[in-house]
């Protein structure tokens, strides 16, 4: 009997229709003739924190530095162990002779299950299909296809060597940063990361362009062209700006009065339907249009996948669909009709055609998923008003397929004076299309929709029509420098930042990563993690993001000294694109793990010397950022801090001796919750120094103890018992 270990319930759903057999359904998995499959949530295991190898790395020290961890130890999430056993036990079943690895077509899909099954410790022999489409023809296909997961381990290591890498580099440089800052005053903590840090330092340099911005005057020119008895504006073509004024006042000069040339040339174009969402367009338009952060829009789709199995995978980074997924498409529209239920949908899909293909549907641009669209599932619950207004944007991305392009024509005259040459462009539609229903909205592609200053029809013209310069104006103008980041233009820009790189290997490494991955070009991190490092940034106040719609990002001063003291290596895409050149050759098996993360090692730990020997290792307060003063002490003020029972404020003074401890309501320190700062009935038996204080949890609804000299390492808290610390 043959276990299939998908990575995802709805996989694992897909392979059972696609087995052949009686169907049982049992408590996490689901028996099919003489097959079960099983599943995964994703990851449910993790790499181990450092206090899971030793406990003394509880306290962070610069002398453990880097942690000298010679086998990665993976345990299972919180949430996942039940699921985790599940699996586990089924894997030791007798009844079991062999494993499927289900995981998705990529390397993360390939360790997510590899590491369950070398967590169970089977011996068992393993094979791997893999999956993209979940129908039951495909599926049989695939299975029909099934193959040694051997023939996979370089595709394993790779990504092993990549998820333990990013460990190394994560854990101890943050460790590092911080205690070194620290003994410069610095509060808080210091996290920085392989793809992260890079990500801040994108924002900084587009604030700093920004900021140190100079604006030049420049000329542009406008001249009025009379033809046919009409007055027809052009405007000059130049390769580079014009910065003198004289210059821009002899053109002028040799131009009015003159006779042009002038050519026309008219294209026929077709604007075609915009492709499903992938994650992060999706992000970026939820941005844009409901001002959510990147983290809410990932938690309202993970929510309708999950909760109401109303889409398809939501952390895909493609927007392609299956040509099989074109059959279903009734039956999808019909669903969309019901779970919507409104009389701007129903419009929408009796204009539609089903017969129409368009673009998205393409087996050869599948990567490991597909684009995001609503499923066939009739949703039971009643969805919230974001999930209501995310699954209409997901839901009309869907049914604009089924619509005809736009087609348009394109004119475009040149006029040519004394070799100067002044352009006008006009479009034109001669097909709505699905622009008929839906004139605004977002395209990958964005066309002017028949916008032209000239009210003359431009197409009527003809080759050495009669064209005479009746005037040239000259406008002063000035450049501006772009602007700073906005939510939508920060996930935008994170898949191509390959176009920032100065250093042609590194780009074109970049570059190649990407190669076979459409809508990405030379990108930093996932369309599933990046929300999560730009939420980590945020948390860590390395960068702020304005309250309104619009989103507005810019770095904090703490920020910018994170970047300033950074190597290059550590605040641009470099790592990214040498670890790519080696992680290929790890699939390759030219190099093994081993070597990889040695070489990690040794690079982690001539930064850790670096910014040991840098007495300027100091991150400045935030100079914007408001101080509350403390209340006990009156010398101090309050600082937030991260505890694992919420967020907490401390005084800044708590090494001349100051223990004010105080929970946070809202972001701000309660001051309300009382004081037990001198109370010392309970020693604290980790660290036998301090004494376990009871405080208010975040949620106001319960209590904790911590221990009061956490501020010196002692990371002790327990659960409250009627008063009494549960020890």
């Amino acid at each position: 009997m043959r276990l299939f270990i998908a990575e995802k319930p709805e996989l694992g759903r897909a392979i059972a229709e696609g087995l052949e057999g009686s169907y049982k359904s049992g408590e996490g998995y689901i028996q099919k003739g003489n097959d079960i499959i099983t599943w995964a949530f994703g990851h449910i295991l993790e790499l181990a924190k450092p206090e899971e190898y030793d406990e003394k790395y509880k306290l962070w020290k610069l002398e453990d530095l880097p942690l000298p961890i010679k086998e990665f130890k993976y345990l299972p999430k919180k949430d996942s162990r039940k699921q985790l056993k599940i699996i586990c036990d089924l894997i030791h079943s007798d009844k079991i002779t062999s494993i499927v690895n289900c995981g998705d077509a990529d390397d993360e899909g390939q360790i997510l299950v590899d590491e369950i099954i070398q967590y169970s410790k089977s011996s068992k022999p393993v094979f791997r299909v893999l999956i993209n489409d979940l129908t039951p023809k495909a599926v049989k296909e695939e299975i029909a296809k099934i193959k040694s997961n051997t023939d996979f381990k370089g595709m394993s290591e790779r990504g092993f060597a990549r998820s333990q890498a990013d460990w190394i580099v994560g854990i101890n440089l943050t460790r590092a940063y911080t205690i070194i800052a620290r003994q410069n005053n610095f509060e808080g903590i210091l996290s920085v990361g392989r793809v992260q840090t890079p990500i801040l330092g994108l924002i900084v340099a587009r604030d700093k362009e920004f900021e140190s911005f100079k604006s030049i005057d420049y000329y542009s020119l406008l001249g009025n062209f009379e033809i046919n008895n009409h007055t027809i504006q052009a405007r000059l073509k130049t390769e580079e700006k014009i910065t003198d004024e004289n210059l821009a006042k002899e053109i002028k000069n040799m131009c009015e009065n003159q006779n042009a040339k002038i050519n026309v040339k008219i294209e026929n174009k077709k604007e075609y339907p915009p492709l499903p969402y992938n994650l992060l367009i999706l992000q970026a338009e939820c941005a844009k249009f409901f001002g959510f952060s990147p983290d809410k829009t990932l938690q309202i789709t993970q929510s309708l996948r999950e909760k109401h199995k109303a889409i398809t995978y939501n952390r895909s980074d493609c927007q392609y669909l299956p040509e099989t997924i074109f059959e279903e498409a009734p039956q999808i529209l019909n669903s969309i009709k019901t779970n919507l239920n409104n009389d701007e949908i129903e419009a929408l899909i009796a204009g539609s055609d089903t017969k129409i293909k368009s673009k998205a549907f393409n087996d050869e641009n599948i990567s490991a998923h597909y684009g995001i669209i609503p499923t066939q599932n009739k949703i039971s619950s009643q969805l919230s008003k974001d999930e209501s207004v995310v699954y209409d944007l997901i839901s009309k991305r869907f049914i604009i397929q089924f619509f005809q392009p736009r087609e348009y024509q394109t004119t475009t005259i040149n006029l040519e004076i004394n070799q100067k040459i002044f352009t006008a462009t006009q479009s034109k539609t001669t097909k709505s299309g699905f622009r008929s229903l839906w004139k605004n909205i977002d395209t990958d592609k964005e066309e002017e929709l028949d916008s032209d200053k000239n009210e003359y029809d431009l197409s009527s013209l003809k080759d050495n029509d009669n064209a005479k310069c009746a005037l040239v104006q000259i406008e002063k103008k000035q450049t501006k420098p772009r602007p700073y980041y906005t939510m939508t233009t920060l996930l935008k820009d994170l898949n191509s930042v390959a176009k920032y790189v100065s250093d042609e290997k590194i780009k074109k490494l970049l570059m190649e990563k990407d190669k076979d991955k459409k809508g990405e070009s030379g990108g930093i991190g996932t369309p599933a993690t990046r929300s999560n490092h730009i939420k980590t940034l945020i948390e860590r106040e390395y960068i702020e993001v304005s309250k309104d719609k619009k989103q507005v990002v810019k770095s904090t001063q703490k920020g910018r000294d994170l970047i300033a003291l950074s190597p290059k290596a550590l605040t641009t895409p470099d790592m990214t694109a040498l670890w790519f050149e080696q992680q290929k050759m790890i699939e390759a098996q030219e190099l093994t793990r081993g070597q990889f993360l040695e070489e990690v090692t040794k690079e982690v730990i001539g930064e850790i010397q670096r910014i040991s020997n840098n007495k300027d290792f100091k991150i400045l307060e935030d100079k914007n950022q408001q101080k509350i003063q403390c209340p006990q002490c009156d010398k101090g003020y309050l600082i937030k801090r991260k505890g694992k029972y919420g967020d907490f404020w401390g005084c800044s003074e708590y090494k001349e001796g100051c223990k004010a401890i105080y929970p946070d309501n809202k972001g701000k320190p309660n001051f309300e919750t009382k004081q037990n700062n001198s109370d010392t009935t309970y020693k604290c038996p980790q660290c036998d120094k301090g004494f376990l204080q009871r405080m208010k949890s975040k949620n106001g609804k319960s209590w904790w103890w911590g221990c009061n000299e956490f501020k010196q390492g002692c990371k002790a808290m327990y659960y409250d018992d009627n008063g009494k610390p549960k020890i």
